[in-house]
């Protein structure tokens, strides 16, 4: 898996890794034959490609995203003119609360303003991440179907090559249903087609759950409203002991908000944790999975390709080289579905530490 570090939100405190994984090596297609070639009709697309379209084009978070830039740009201004208030020049509490509590909740309407952007769009990453995963998933079933079919068409029965034709239809059928939502989530023609780019990752180290932990602290979109609240109820707290006292009735309601506060925010890190704790065990159940399947692949086909030219010296019938040949396609299904479902555990323990 693969992780990187991306910048700040809005140059705030909140800096933190981003976990950037993707999917493991896709392992080719063996080919008992010779290829056939096709001239190319489709436009490649990567993930990133496809969730930068969806993330541009989707109308409810550019409007979120500039209602937290005009939350950012009112922040600032509420501080140039809160800034500039002598604190030697407050007297009284209700002048401490016009500078300190002001400013500090200028900053808590702009972070949670960054919250409420960031959950739409990572709500819609996430849909881009299994949409990409179910159609290419959709596509390798039925690529694979296709080859497998017309490379072999003249070894099969009729009723063999009945049921082939049943499948394929099944498989276009989930291809286009898949092809057309993720289309639709990048606001592209339902029918468009795509040559869906697979990155090989296998190689990357993999951050640990502490580290994923750490970065879902900061940048998960409910992490920063609970740790905005917590800062603006902490700034009450300090103001008014500054100028006045906590004893009082206003310090008193403070502290209670105080509390009230971090236990939302440890409330609100315990559902982090334990998000990251399951979908980090079901990245590595998965993972292993695919490793699992992978080896049953490829004893299948180098079964198959014995089995094939053993089939073309007159040492094995057809229906032995059709069993053979049926295990193949199995097996390599199976590691295509393994593959979607680890990519789409990766995609949900990204989703949990916010992208």
């Amino acid at each position: 898996m693969k992780f990187s570090l991306l910048s700040p939100v809005y140059g705030t405190t909140i800096v933190a890794a981003l976990l950037s994984v993707a999917a493991p090596a896709y392992a080719q297609s063996p080919e008992p034959v010779a290829a056939l070639s096709a001239p190319v009709t489709v436009t490649d697309l990567t993930l990133e490609e496809a969730v930068e379209k969806a993330v541009s084009s989707n109308i409810d978070v550019r409007m979120l995203k500039l209602d937290s830039d005009s939350a950012y740009y009112t922040t600032r201004l509420t501080l140039f003119s809160t800034n500039a208030t002598n604190p030697d020049s407050i007297s009284s509490l209700n002048g401490a609360k016009s500078k300190y509590e002001t400013a500090a909740d200028a900053i808590r309407d702009h972070l949670v303003a960054v919250s409420s952007w960031k959950t739409q769009e990572n709500t819609l990453r996430l849909d881009v991440h299994k949409a990409f995963f179910d159609a290419w998933a959709a596509q390798e079933k039925l690529d694979l179907q296709k080859k497998v079919r017309k490379t072999q068409e003249w070894a099969r029965t009729s009723s063999q090559e009945k049921e082939a034709e049943k499948g394929r239809e099944e498989l276009e059928a989930a291809y286009r249903e898949a092809l057309t939502k993720l289309n639709l989530l990048m606001n592209e023609n339902s029918s468009k087609e795509w040559r869906l780019m697979a990155k090989d990752y296998t190689a990357a180290s993999q951050i640990s759950i502490e580290e994923c932990k750490n970065s879902a602290y900061e940048r998960r979109p409910d992490m920063i409203k609970a740790a905005a609240e917590k800062a603006f109820a902490q700034a009450k707290v300090d103001y008014i002991n500054s100028y006045a006292s906590l004893s009082t009735y206003p310090g008193r309601i403070a502290r209670n908000d105080l509390e009230k506060n971090e236990l939302l925010w440890q409330k609100t890190q315990k559902k982090s944790d334990k998000e990251i704790e399951d979908s980090y065990a079901k990245v590595t159940r998965s993972r292993q999975a695919v490793d699992s399947i992978m080896a049953e692949e490829n004893a299948a086909e180098e079964a198959y390709r014995n089995a094939y030219l053993s089939f073309l010296s007159g040492q094995v019938s057809k229906e032995q080289l059709a069993e053979l040949e049926e295990k193949w396609l199995e097996t390599t299904s199976k590691r295509i579905e393994s593959t979607r479902e680890y990519n789409l555990a990766v995609a949900s323990l990204q989703y949990s530490t916010g992208f």
